[in-house]
């Protein structure tokens, strides 16, 4: 622009020595090359602001875009996809979704209580290579569910019954969600249960490309299905959760047992045995297999599964 001025200003000069002149070749000449010197001062000028404002433009929507990437990258690292309300029914978006989460996945990790809901999944699951790991209460230790048992009856769940009489409902959620878990284990590669005697009170569902977390800490009255919220495969949720799953596993207080492919009724008693600490009579576990197929018919229905 310096540049500029210093041509302007020549011109102008070069103009004015013009004007003073008589009429002769040299006052043509000079207005001639300042006439001249004007115009490529101007074509100098509007091209100048011309360049300033494509310079300006790509600046511009190069911040733009550099800070959108930003804003996407956090957005997927810290805040969720999907959010499910609590409600008091099974949702059917919340159900299809999770469900085409667990058929495009190989590895599946449960932390949870009764896993009657994961039972019924993967047992319609289509993909038979799918290898599922659940932390779940160990039904050994008594203790196990007091955080259950404790939020059941803090939400009022089951209104007008005792905390006695919810613990004996949730025991034998975990009882029916077991016999769940053996009829579905031909479904999948590997079913294997890894039982802890400090389970956590939110439920965490990891996939191939999401973690689920349903937060049986936040508050809420009276509703069986807590928030949920879903997060991506690169989210920091899903890395933390990965890295406790696997520690979790490896802790020496912790029983990991895969279920096996049982056929016979005495295998399913005797397994059922290593699992609870508690032998079960055959016509007890007819009534645990009914009452679970009850249970996965209803639940089916309203899942729209």
């Amino acid at each position: 622009m310096l540049l500029l001025a210093v041509v302007t200003l020549a011109a102008v000069g070069l103009l004015w020595w013009a004007s003073v002149l008589h009429a002769s070749a040299g006052k043509d000449f000079l207005n001639a090359i300042a006439t001249g010197l004007l115009v490529s001062a101007a074509f100098g000028v509007a091209q100048s602001l011309l360049t300033g404002r494509v310079a300006t433009e790509v600046l511009r929507s190069s911040i733009v875009g550099e800070v959108s990437r930003s804003l996407s990258t956090l957005n997927n690292t810290y805040y969720p996809t999907n959010e499910f309300e609590a409600s008091v029914e099974p949702s059917v978006s919340f159900n299809q979704l999770l469900t085409a989460d667990l058929n495009e996945s190989s590895v599946f990790w449960f932390r949870g209580v009764s896993a009657r809901y994961t039972a019924v999944r993967l047992e319609l699951n289509r993909n038979a290579n799918v290898q599922a790991n659940l932390i779940l209460p160990d039904p050994a230790v008594a203790t196990s569910i007091d955080g259950r048992v404790d939020y059941l009856y803090r939400q009022g769940v089951y209104p007008g019954k005792s905390v006695e009489e919810i613990r004996s409902t949730v025991s034998r959620d975990i009882r029916v969600g077991l016999v769940g878990l053996m009829e579905a284990c031909r479904r999948c590669s590997s079913i294997q249960l890894i039982l802890t005697p400090t389970p956590l009170l939110d439920r965490y569902e990891i996939f191939r490309n999401a973690i689920w977390v349903t937060m049986f800490s936040a508050k809420g009255t009276g509703l069986v299905f807590p928030r949920t919220l879903r997060f991506q495969e690169n989210s920091v949720i899903y890395r933390m959760q990965e890295a406790e799953c696997l520690q979790t596993r490896h802790h020496p207080g912790v029983r990991v047992l895969e279920i096996p492919r049982l056929s016979s009724d005495r295998e399913f008693m005797d397994f059922y045995e290593v699992v609870t600490g508690a032998r079960i009579s055959s016509q007890g576990m007819t009534e645990l297999r009914e009452a679970y197929r009850e249970f996965a018919s209803g639940f089916r229905v309203k899942a729209d599964l």
